[in-house]
């Protein structure tokens, strides 16, 4: 991927400066990683084993309910109300809409919602939930730097796949493929680009490396949530002795 589309893909412009259009650009490789991997293959494709789609919509139920505790986190750490409105607003985004695209799974599943929920997280999706609330525990530019490889992942994949294959609602994935790939879910990962800018603006050496710390880490997670999925990732069990 050249230069030129690296700044197409992750949605700035040419010569954009700012503290995401960089972490953009120097992660870039973890996106397309994200990108190739299986799991998102198969839902491109559609050919992805039904198994797979379901252990994806359980770890990702319980995903989405510890990224809202993570906004409680942000609403303490919140220095006015402009910020608590935007916890506010971004919990309501996962509560009213985001089910959407597991609904979208699970009926490809033939599988009703709550029966794919799940109590126990596998041991990746643990892992990443303990990521973000560890990162939560520091400020509220590391906290939101943990959060934004979610949205974003999203959204840059599913406008990069709609603008390349232009999918029709013939496609067994279509709604989940149109829910993240629109600009109005697009503008979740804008709006809150800008959040983390302002606060990379207004933080120490220091802190922004720890920021960028916890958005790189947060790629690899997003990358191995995917890999938790296609394998059906569980912990494992040994004989009990006897």
């Amino acid at each position: 991927m050249t230069s030129a589309s690296t700044e197409t893909t992750f949605g700035a412009e040419p010569g954009e400066a700012g503290f995401t259009a960089g972490l953009g650009k120097r992660h870039a490789h973890l996106f397309e990683e994200f990108w190739e991997h299986p799991f998102l293959a198969g839902l491109r494709d559609g050919t992805l084993a039904k198994e797979k789609v379901l252990h994806y919509v359980g770890q990702d139920n319980q995903y989405l309910t510890a990224y809202l505790r993570c906004y409680g986190l942000g609403m303490a750490l919140s220095p006015d109300r402009r910020w608590m409105r935007h916890f506010h607003d971004s919990a309501a985004f996962i509560l009213d809409d985001e089910t959407h695209p597991h609904h979208v799974m699970c009926d490809y599943a033939g599988v009703a919602y709550e029966d794919a929920q799940v109590e126990r997280l596998a041991p990746t999706a643990q892992a990443y939930i303990n990521h973000m609330m560890a990162a939560g525990r520091d400020s509220l530019g590391v906290l939101l730097a943990a959060l934004l490889p979610c949205p974003w992942t999203y959204t840059w994949a599913g406008a990069r796949f709609l603008a390349e294959a232009r999918p029709g609602p013939e496609h067994p994935f279509y709604g989940w493929w149109e829910f993240y790939g629109t600009r109005a879910t697009g503008g979740v990962t804008d709006r809150l680009r800008v959040l983390v800018d302002g606060l990379a603006e207004d933080a120490g050496a220091a802190e922004r490396a720890r920021m960028e710390r916890a958005f790189e880490d947060s790629c690899h997670y997003e990358i191995r949530f995917w890999e938790m999925a296609w394998t059906l990732e569980d912990w494992p069990l040994r004989p009990r002795p006897a």
